[in-house]
């Protein structure tokens, strides 16, 4: 499922400290056409803010 392999990527970077943005764009190349991008961003997001309460961010 394609879900579960951005959430690995997008896990695996966090310690870079990305934007999500430029998340949003890596989740792009990695899956072209294949999910839209409001739901890329809703992802993105979502494991952002869930490392920042977890204090994984600065």
């Amino acid at each position: 499922m394609i879900r579960d392999q951005a959430i690995v990527i997008l896990t695996e970077l966090q310690p870079l400290f990305i934007p999500a943005l430029l998340l949003v764009e890596i989740l792009d190349e990695a899956f072209p056409n294949s999910i839209p991008m409001h739901k890329k961003w809703d992802l993105v997001v979502a494991i952002k803010h869930f490392h920042q309460r977890r204090g994984f961010e600065r």
